[in-house]
């Protein structure tokens, strides 16, 4: 896992990145997300997101605006990729 993106809101309380990995059958990369909230010490992993590096990265930002903590972003999540 390679980190593409990363902020940190709150002096670190909410932790949100962006990754990629390597898709070992196409050997293309394929993004995935992390928001980790330290306080709680909870965090939630979304491997394969997404095959764009663009989307995975507006995702992250979306989540941020929102202020989103670890447990609602699989809805979130469902949500955009429907959109």
């Amino acid at each position: 896992m390679s980190i593409i993106y990363n902020e940190c809101l709150g002096n670190t309380k909410l932790v949100y990145s962006a990754f990629a990995e390597e898709n070992k059958e196409t050997n293309s990369n394929i993004y995935g997300i992390s928001v980790k909230d330290n306080n709680k010490n909870s965090e939630v992993i979304l491997r394969n997101f997404t095959s764009i590096k663009e989307n995975a990265i507006d995702f992250i930002e979306t989540l941020m605006r929102n202020t989103v903590s670890p447990d609602f972003v699989k809805e979130i999540a469902e949500d955009y990729l429907l959109a």
